[in-house]
């Protein structure tokens, strides 16, 4: 929970910097799908790659629950702090025996899995300085992305017997586009898609993210509805434990905040 501890800091410094320039605070509750696979050999023991939802049970969608904060300058461009979690969880007899770190599962046992996902980030957008008017209403804004990506997942397997668990961290920059329609001063359309891959000596990353929504505002208080997507590929082996995560998320997402 570091990473939370951090943004939530400067979450809480955000306003201090503000003069003319917009601040919001929005809450998402993504109902997100996971699938992919995890990882975890240890030291001389073959691991097996391990399928979330065909061989643990994780494949059903679970909320995950995302905080952000932004700062929006008249002609400096936009600042973005957040974190988002995810926690999946499930059961499931196996039909074949797996490895995982450097424990065996085998084969016609229950086992209990979990997998725990925790991305915090911090991103910079420049708004172009090109008019795109719609009419007399509408306009229309197209911006480009920098930041960064802090990921965090762990993994557990356990049954009666034995139980295991690993975990893997990293961090990436990522680049990106965002596009805006405000249809009328109170219905505003977005779309963003950003991403990259990282790899350093004992780590490596790739992350891709993408939304979609449509928003209505009411004074200082917005609420909507969208589509999110995100992938990540996590490679962690700076501990004695190779660490994988190889996973894909999506679903619909309800969005509510504020911004003065």
């Amino acid at each position: 929970m570091k990473i939370a501890t951090i943004l939530f800091g400067l979450l809480a410094a955000l306003p201090a910097c503000a003069q003319d320039e917009t601040v919001g605070l929005r809450l998402r509750e993504w109902y997100a799908r996971i699938s992919g696979d995890v990882f975890a050999e240890a030291e001389g023991i073959t691991a097996t790659t391990v399928d979330l939802d065909r061989e643990l049970g994780l494949g059903q969608a679970e909320v995950a629950h995302e905080i952000q904060a932004y700062l929006s300058f008249p002609i400096l461009g936009n600042f973005y702090a957040g974190y988002w979690y995810a926690d999946y969880k499930g059961d499931r007899w196996l039909t074949e025996s797996i490895t995982f770190a450097d424990q065996t599962f085998t084969a016609s046992t229950l086992v209990e899995s979990e997998l725990e996902l925790h991305v915090g980030y911090l991103s910079y957008e420049f708004v172009l300085p090109i008019p795109m008017p719609l009419g007399k209403t509408a306009s229309a804004e197209v911006g480009v992305i920098a930041g960064v990506r802090f990921l965090a997942a762990t993994g557990s397997i356990d049954n009666e017997f034995v139980s295991a668990e690993e975990t893997g961290e990293g961090g990436l920059p990522v680049v990106g586009a965002h596009a805006a329609v405000q249809f009328t001063p109170w219905l505003r359309a977005d779309a963003e898609v950003l991403g990259l891959a990282f790899r350093a000596a004992d780590r490596k990353a790739t992350y891709i993210e993408a939304y979609a929504e449509v928003v209505a505002r009411l004074g200082p208080l917005f609420a909507g509805v969208g589509y999110k997507y995100v992938g990540i590929e996590l490679k962690d082996k700076s501990s004695t434990t190779e660490f994988e995560v190889d996973v894909t998320m999506d679903g619909l997402y309800l969005t509510a905040g504020i911004r003065f």
